[in-house]
């Protein structure tokens, strides 16, 4: 179990733990093994390092211990994906990355098809990572994948598009649009679940684009937060795509990502 994961896809999700069990569902039936890294120090964290514990106390005797398969500080355990009693071990730590301490104690999952890695997630960072090329009919390459009940979706992690344009590369690659100077010294990435409008310009070759918040509170929080997104959160509003052609693929790209995630229109 030490080859790398071939990333086809990405989770973009709202919250964590409830879209990542989504996920593990989806294609654990194409999987036979979980490898779990836990980090006991975080039992002694509050909120809910207690609930973690009482978990982990139930669950840690009917999990094998990997030999020197250790990480970051953290201890690597196996169980299988192919009983019930697994599966359950397995969801039932999937739950506590819903918590501050959870999220950190389920350190690292790796879900794999005999030796071969089927899905890497990092829940702390919530990161969710797969090889759909492995799972057969369930998730195909290149597929943009929403999850039932859940505002998610899996994204394709291939760059789609690629362009230049105004002195500027743009890229829509994953679950993102990126703009990068032609030096290649700057490069800034904007998750397009925080899209709101993409309507074309009026010759057509660009996208003029509304980004969420939208709407902040008319308080003074809602002004600090106001000025910090001003200062920090700086995407596109005008992008040149070049052709009309390019503008009306760009945009019917970026509605597919959304109607997966959320059932959002444009």
């Amino acid at each position: 179990m030490s080859s790398e994961l071939a990333r086809t896809h990405t989770l973009d999700c709202e919250r964590f733990a409830d879209e990542f069990s989504s996920v593990v569902e989806l294609v654990l039936p194409e999987t036979t093994t979980a490898r779990l890294y836990i980090d006991e120090a975080e039992l002694g964290t509050d909120p809910d390092g207690d609930a973690c514990r009482r978990t982990w106390d139930a669950i840690r005797p009917h999990l094998d211990r990997v030999p020197r398969a250790d990480r970051n500080g953290t201890v690597a355990w196996t169980c299988p994906t192919t009983t019930e009693r697994g599966r359950d071990h397995l969801f039932d730590l999937i739950a506590l990355t819903d918590g501050v301490a959870g999220a950190h104690f389920v350190f690292r999952v790796e879900l794999y098809q005999t030796d071969a890695p089927v899905l890497e997630s990092i829940p702390h960072h919530s990161a969710v990572e797969l090889d759909a090329t492995l799972l057969g009919e369930g998730i195909r390459s290149g597929e943009i994948v929403g999850l039932s009940g859940e505002t998610a979706c899996l994204v394709p992690t291939e760059t789609k598009f690629e362009w230049t344009a105004e002195q500027r590369r743009w890229r829509i690659a994953g679950g993102s649009l990126c703009v990068e100077t032609l030096d290649g010294r700057k490069t800034s990435c904007y998750g397009l679940t925080n899209l709101r409008r993409a309507r074309k310009s009026d010759d057509g070759t660009g996208l003029v684009l509304a980004w969420e918040p939208d709407d902040l509170p008319d308080d003074a929080i809602g002004r600090v937060l106001s000025w910090t997104m001003d200062k920090l959160y700086t995407p596109p509003v005008a992008m040149p795509c070049g052709t009309a052609d390019r503008a009306t693929a760009v945009r019917a790209h970026m509605q597919a990502i959304l109607e997966a995630y959320d059932g959002r229109e444009l």
